[in-house]
């Protein structure tokens, strides 16, 4: 089935948008039920929770996956907002945790100013749509809500610590003060950043400014 200008589909609180859906069912099936729906052109989708907008959506219908084409993927949620410039991915496994997939320039807001940024992005959320931990590769920048920065090359956060550890060519910006290094933690709850053993013997370097 094809739609065309503007075109909707509904399926219970979910709701799909482009100028022009695809909807498919599996023809060797007993029934005819649409399993995937595809919408191309200016494209949003939205449920209870979420709203996902780009240049391209795939929706299974039976998984309640969904993939989002760039170069503007975004999916916005009550506490954080993601977008990336190819795609974002989302999964949902059987206990309905959920595993959302950023790649090029993806950047990850949550709602008290935190962010994540990396060419990729990991995010896992538990049933409820709580962050539970993000793995981030490439070109790696992570920002307190004061505005503390860490790069790396990749970082993990944990949501149960609120810690997240960056490797590879470290460096921290604290305003005018820098340090780099091979290793770092970045504690959200206090603030506060530190370099880290690398285990490889690699040296800490960095300026301190004071006022």
């Amino acid at each position: 089935y094809t739609a065309t200008g503007n075109a909707l589909a509904v399926q219970g609180t979910r709701t799909i948008r482009g100028d022009v859906l695809v909807a498919r069912y599996d023809p060797d099936a007993e029934t005819k039920d649409i399993d995937v729906v595809t919408a191309t052109g200016d494209v949003s989708f939205e449920d209870e929770t979420t709203e996902a907008m780009g240049s391209k959506l795939v929706y299974n219908i039976a998984n309640q996956d969904y993939s989002v084409d760039g170069p503007n993927a975004r999916v916005s949620g009550r506490r954080g907002v993601i977008t990336a410039d190819r795609l974002i991915t989302l999964q949902t496994a059987d206990d309905e945790s959920q595993t959302m997939t950023a790649r090029g320039n993806a950047v990850y807001r949550d709602s008290t100013g935190r962010v994540f940024a990396g060419n990729l992005l990991v995010a896992l959320f538990d049933s409820d749509g709580s962050l539970q931990t993000i793995d981030a590769e490439g070109d790696v920048t992570v920002t307190t809500e004061a505005g503390r920065r860490a790069e790396g090359d990749a970082a993990n956060y944990s949501a149960l610590t609120e810690q997240a550890t960056l490797t590879g060519n470290v460096v921290i910006v604290d305003g005018e003060s820098t340090m780099s290094g091979g290793r770092a933690e970045v504690d959200f709850k206090s603030g506060n950043s530190r370099m880290l053993s690398s285990g490889a013997g690699g040296r800490v370097s960095g300026v301190l400014v004071t006022n």
